[in-house]
């Protein structure tokens, strides 16, 4: 029987939108494409959200695609307004988060994310309601490690069987499913999400 209700943050609960963000501080359309992906797409990223690189290093690495000193304030700029300037939330999954718990189950976050989101949860629809958080960047560990899953379930005394995941990355269920988890793959669709979570109850 599922008990717990796992939920990533960024295309689960809120939309990721850097290109956005990138396309409101450049000039042109070609240009906020290059910055997002020296900045935001650069194989290093991940780093941010495991917390073994700084804003600074971060930007050094971007610059380093990009070769053109003009931009660097833009990036600078970028990280500096983040987490508001790329997440925004998902219309109608704070309902879902309410029925969810109002339901009884117990309700979690795992989310890769960097210190920014981590100061800022507020803005996490119902995060106040959670029974309980973890951030990447807290952990220094980021999905699809199967350690930050067993961290999870090992702080809040959960039973793998009990957990079911939803997360928008494949990658990450299967690690999930892996350890004993159930998983859903999140597509966006909103109403299918809250009409499986329903059928849980019977």
């Amino acid at each position: 029987m599922i008990r717990n209700i796992v939920f990533d943050m960024g295309m689960v609960l809120m939309n990721y939108n850097p290109l956005g963000a990138c396309r409101a501080v450049t000039a042109d359309e070609a240009t906020a494409r290059r910055v997002n992906e020296a900045l935001f797409s650069n194989p290093e990223w991940p780093r941010m959200d495991e917390g073994t690189i700084e804003k600074e290093g971060m930007v050094k690495l971007a610059m380093e695609q990009l070769a053109e000193p003009a931009l660097e304030p833009v990036l600078t700029r970028l990280l500096d307004e983040m987490p508001y300037n790329v997440l925004t939330p998902i219309p109608g999954m704070a309902a879902v988060v309410d029925w969810t718990l109002d339901a009884g189950f117990q309700v979690y976050l795992l989310s890769n994310a960097g210190w920014d989101v981590s100061r800022n949860r507020h803005i996490i629809p119902r995060i106040e309601r959670f029974h309980g958080v973890m951030i990447s960047v807290e952990e220094g560990l980021i999905k699809p490690n199967a350690a930050i899953y067993q961290r999870l379930t090992d702080r809040y005394g959960l039973k793998p069987e009990e957990c079911l995941f939803i997360d928008d990355n494949p990658a990450n269920i299967e690690a999930a499913r892996r350890l004993g988890w159930q998983g859903i793959v999140f597509d966006g669709d909103v109403a299918a999400l809250r009409g499986l979570l329903q059928g849980l109850k019977g």
